[in-house]
């Protein structure tokens, strides 16, 4: 009997503790029988034909039971105890002192910037002063949305051309180099639309945000405009230039030219283009020039509208018989813009052959005289234009007029040329124009219908290896059938005879 009264005393202390505390002794009760039982776990004991490792495995793993709930009832008996018993303001005062430890041992929340982008400069209402900028945001964004993770989205353009855009209100998350930015929509008071959109990012990268980022949605944007607008090729009038649309579908995909070469250009002017620091750096004008030359018919034109569209800059096509003065001259190539191609085809027969040892002598045009005096005067330079003021636009105090211009000079005899015009500066890279080859027959062949091997090919491949024919004359022969046996089987009877006239030749 007092055996029972003791056992109901020690209840009598053990319940004030709460809910918590009796939870933790049953845990502790219950995990001390298991261990005494010798079960801790759901799975059954090793039989008795088990090995001593298995019986010293399984009474290790008893031990490690034992102390894991004896830890974890203690730590819930104190954690109840302390509730019940320590006053609510030293409860506090114990809050505060362990989240002030968290604090020093956990980083501080990253610190957030935000750039906003107005639609509208200033605060005038009816005045049209639009930021340009907002525009190239909006035009950027639309290239980033996802649809999927939207779920508003406004829809905007007119025929097939479609352009998304986030309603008021709503975010988005562009990575740039690694980094997140947020992007935010947000409306003005009783305007339509929204009025700004908001940058954020974390503070620690506002170098990176302001140096690069920002730049390069400007540069996506003019890269993008570029590709979408249509070229154009302008013709000099008097001093002023008249364009129309330029729609030349030569490409380099479809430019029958040997193929080293072709890569060659290509690479030279994703070179040119990155080069803007560069060339600032070295102290010279952003400018690149090319020589084109070789026989007529071998594709020098189609291989300057094939540059125009792959650099997407428009064409200025200077006719000197137009321009009577190097005054004038200069006019027309400095109003030229920025991002343009100057082309002067067949610069061979612009100048007379005059030659220019010594300096006592000036390449003029070759022209017709208007009656404005000798050209061996002392002011020639300012009656007749004059090789002397074209080189000084290409390569001269002129030259830094314009930024990322390419010049370009065709010519079918590249030995009647000034050897001044050909030097490095001038003409940078002299690209040979040749007779039509394997390899660019090829490209003929997969562009005029769609097949890559024929079995008239080895036949016209060793017809090709021993006469010189133009791509522009094969091309002719491909055109005169859509039937891809009938076509090359043509050319294999225009190419025979040219082949045996050479045999002939040979022999005379």
């Amino acid at each position: 009997m007092e055996q029972r009264h003791r056992s109901e005393r020690a209840v009598e202390i053990k319940l004030p503790l709460g809910s918590r505390a009796e939870e933790a002794t049953r845990a502790h009760t219950s995990y001390t029988a298991s261990s005494s039982l010798g079960c801790s776990s759901p799975m059954e004991l090793p039989s008795a034909a088990s090995s001593p490792s298995t019986y010293k495995l399984v009474d290790t793993y008893k031990k490690a039971a034992a102390t894991a709930a004896s830890v974890t009832a203690y730590a819930v008996l104190a954690r109840g105890m302390a509730r019940e018993l320590l006053p609510p303001d030293l409860c506090a005062v114990v809050s505060w002192g362990a989240s002030l430890v968290r604090g020093h041992l956990q980083p501080p929340p990253a610190q957030r910037c935000t750039i906003v982008v107005k639609r509208l400069d200033g605060y005038a209402i009816n005045c049209a002063n639009f930021n340009s900028f907002y525009d190239d945001v909006n035009e950027y964004l639309a290239t980033r949305i996802d649809p999927q993770s939207m779920r508003r989205l406004c829809l905007s353009g007119t025929g097939a051309r479609k352009v998304m855009s986030m309603d008021s209100g709503d975010s988005m998350t562009d990575v740039f180099e690694g980094v997140q930015f947020t992007w935010t929509s947000v409306s003005g008071d009783g305007r339509k639309g929204p009025d700004s959109l908001e940058l954020t990012f974390d503070a620690e990268h506002t170098d990176m945000a302001l140096g690069r980022y920002v730049p390069s949605i400007t540069a996506a944007v003019e890269q993008t405009r570029r590709r979408d607008c249509a070229l154009k090729i302008f013709m000099n009038e008097g001093l002023s230039w008249r364009g129309i649309s330029h729609n030349h579908p030569a490409t380099f995909d479809t430019l029958a030219m040997d193929p080293p070469t072709k890569q060659a250009v290509i690479a030279d002017l994703d070179r040119f283009l990155k080069r803007k620091e560069y060339y600032r750096r070295i102290g010279k004008a952003w400018k690149r020039g090319y020589l084109l030359y070789g026989p007529p018919g071998t594709g020098k034109s189609s291989l300057v509208a094939a540059v125009a569209n792959y650099l997407r800059f428009n064409l200025y096509d200077l006719d000197l018989s137009e321009v009577r003065y190097n005054a004038a001259l200069q006019k027309l190539l400095i109003s030229m813009p920025n991002r343009s191609i100057l082309v002067i085809e067949d610069i061979d027969c612009c100048f007379s052959a005059t030659s220019r040892e010594g300096g006592k002598e000036r390449k003029t045009l070759a022209r017709a005289d208007y009656g404005h005096g000798d050209d061996d005067s002392d002011d020639c330079s300012n009656k007749s234009i004059t090789l002397s003021g074209l080189l000084n636009f290409i390569d001269g105090l002129w030259s830094a007029s314009g930024k990322e211009r390419v010049i370009i000079f065709t010519t079918n005899y590249k030995d009647r040329l000034d050897p001044a015009l050909l030097r490095p500066g001038r003409m940078d890279m002299h690209i040979y124009m040749g007779y039509c080859g394997w390899e660019a027959f090829r490209m003929l062949a997969r562009n005029y219908f769609l097949v890559d091997d024929h079995p008239l090919f080895p036949e016209i491949q060793e017809l090709l290896a021993e006469v010189e024919v133009t791509p522009a004359e094969v091309s002719e022969m491909l055109l005169r059938n859509e039937d891809a046996d009938i076509a090359l089987l043509g050319l294999v009877e225009f190419l025979t005879p040219k082949k045996q006239g050479k045999k002939d030749s040979v022999k005379a």
